[in-house]
C-alpha cells in the first residue's frame, strides 16, 4: 500500500471553495437538516434533463470535479437503461459532461493512476463494468466470467500494487477489487479481484472473500463467530490502514477485511442506531478514495436518490478518526464508533440517502511522510 499523505495549506482555498459550494442551489429544495457544528446545503449543480436518482459519486484527485451516477430508475439486472454519468465543476456547479451509458450505474470510483472513471453496473444480475475516459467521455463496456459471479456487481476499490502479474491495465499498477452482489449461491465470493486484462467478454477474476467466511471476529462482543453469512453485500471502501470495509445489509454490519496472515483477518461490526440494528449504504473515512489524501478540512457530498438532490456537508474540523455512514432505511447520515457499532445521527430528514464521498481540503502544515521530507532536503 502507498502511504497516505496530509498536504500543505493552500492559502484562501477553503473560503473560496466553501462559498462556491453553498452558492445558488437552483430549484432543488432542501428537506434534510444537520446538527451543529455541521452545515448542510444543496449542491449548486443542476442535473441535466432526464438524469434522475443520483446514487454513487466520486471526486477527482485535484478536488475540482464531481462525478455522479444517475440510475434513472432503470432495471438493475441489465435489461433496461440508459443511466447517466454526469461530471460537474465543483466550484461553479456547471455540467462538464453528461454521458449516457447502457445498464444501471451503481458503484463509482476513479482510477488514481489514470484519472479515468470506473463504474460497476447491474447489481442484481448480468453485471458489466464501464470504464470512462475522464477527458473525452468515451467509454468501453466489459463483461465477466460467470464462474464466480453468478449475480451482479455493486462496488469496487483500487489498491496500489507492485506485483507484475496483477496489472489489469497497461497504464497503471492497480489491483481492482469488486463487490459481487445478489449471488445465486451465497457461498461464492462476495469480493473478487480482477486477475487479468479487461475483456469485452469473459474478464477473469479470483476470489478474495467468501460469502460464508470460516471465522469472523465480532469486534463489539470480542468473540469468534463461525456462522456469519454475507448475504447482501453492498458498498465497499478502503480505510486509512488499507483494509476493506464492506457493508452487509442482511445482518446490518460492517465487515473489515485485513491481511489473511493476521490473527483476525475478517472482523464484523454489528451496527445499531438508538439501540436497534440499522442498515447502511456508503461508509466513508475523512480520506480521499481517489488519491489517499487525508485531512481535517473538507466536504462530504451526499446523494439523496429519492429527492434527486446532492447535498454538501461541512464543518470546521473533521477529526481524523471520524467515520461516516448513510443509514439508508432510516434516512440519516451518522458517525460510527467501530468499537461499539453505535451510529450517532448528524444529519436527518433525507428521503432516500445513498452515496457519500469526502473531498479533502489542504490544511496541514507538515507531511506525515518524513522520508519524503528528507528526500526533498537532499
Amino acid at each position: 500500500m502507498k502511504s497516505f499523505r496530509i498536504l500543505t495549506l493552500l492559502a484562501g482555498g477553503t473560503t473560496m471553495m466553501a462559498a462556491a459550494l453553498v452558492g445558488a442551489a437552483g430549484a432543488q429544495a432542501q428537506s434534510a437538516t444537520a446538527m451543529p457544528p455541521y452545515a448542510l446545503s444543496v449542491f449548486s449543480g443542476t442535473p441535466p434533463a432526464g438524469a434522475t436518482q443520483p446514487d454513487d459519486l466520486a471526486v477527482s484527485a485535484d478536488g475540482k470535479r464531481l462525478w455522479v451516477g444517475y440510475g434513472n430508475g432503470v432495471d438493475t439486472t441489465g435489461k433496461g437503461g440508459p443511466s447517466n454519468l454526469v461530471e460537474y465543476d465543483i466550484a461553479t456547479g456547471r455540467v462538464l459532461k453528461n454521458i449516457s451509458i447502457p445498464g444501471h450505474l451503481d458503484g463509482l470510483k476513479i482510477n488514481p493512476a489514470t484519472g479515468d472513471v470506473w463504474a460497476t453496473e447491474n447489481e442484481d444480475g448480468n453485471p458489466t463494468l464501464a470504464v470512462i475516459d475522464h477527458e473525452s467521455g468515451a467509454f468501453k463496456i466489459y463483461k465477466f466470467s460467470p464462474t464466480l459471479i453468478t449475480g451482479g456487481m455493486d462496488d469496487l476499490v483500487f489498491v496500489p500494487t507492485s506485483r507484475g502479474d496483477s496489472h489489469h491495465d497497461k497504464d497503471s499498477a492497480q489491483d481492482v477489487f469488486v463487490v459481487t452482489s445478489s449471488q445465486v449461491d451465497t457461498t461464492t465470493p462476495v469480493i473478487v479481484r480482477i486477475s487479468g486484462p479487461l475483456r469485452a467478454t469473459n474478464t477473469q477474476v479470483t476470489p478474495t472473500l467468501p460469502g460464508a467466511p470460516l471465522s469472523v471476529w465480532n469486534v463489539v462482543t470480542n468473540q469468534e463467530e463461525a456462522t456469519d453469512m454475507i448475504g447482501d453485500p453492498d458498498s465497499m471502501t478502503l480505510d486509512p490502514a488499507g483494509e476493506f470495509v464492506l457493508d452487509n445489509r442482511s445482518d446490518d454490519s460492517l465487515y473489515i477485511v485485513r491481511d489473511s496472515k493476521v490473527q483476525h483477518p475478517v472482523l464484523r461490526v454489528p451496527l445499531t442506531l438508538a439501540g436497534a440494528p440499522v442498515q447502511v449504504n456508503d461508509t466513508i473515512f475523512t480520506t480521499s478514495q481517489t488519491n489517499g489524501v487525508s485531512s481535517t478540512g473538507g466536504t462530504i457530498f451526499i446523494t439523496d436518490t429519492t429527492a434527486n438532490v446532492i447535498y454538501v456537508l461541512t464543518k470546521p474540523y473533521f477529526s481524523s478518526n471520524e467515520i461516516y455512514t448513510a443509514a439508508n432505511v432510516v434516512n440519516e447520515v451518522g458517525l460510527i464508533d467501530l468499537n461499539t457499532g453505535v451510529v450517532t445521527p448528524i444529519a436527518t430528514g433525507f428521503r432516500g440517502v445513498h452515496g457519500l464521498a469526502f473531498s479533502p481540503i489542504r490544511v496541514a502544515i507538515a507531511s506525515r511522510d518524513r522520508s519524503e521530507d528528507r528526500d526533498d532536503d537532499q
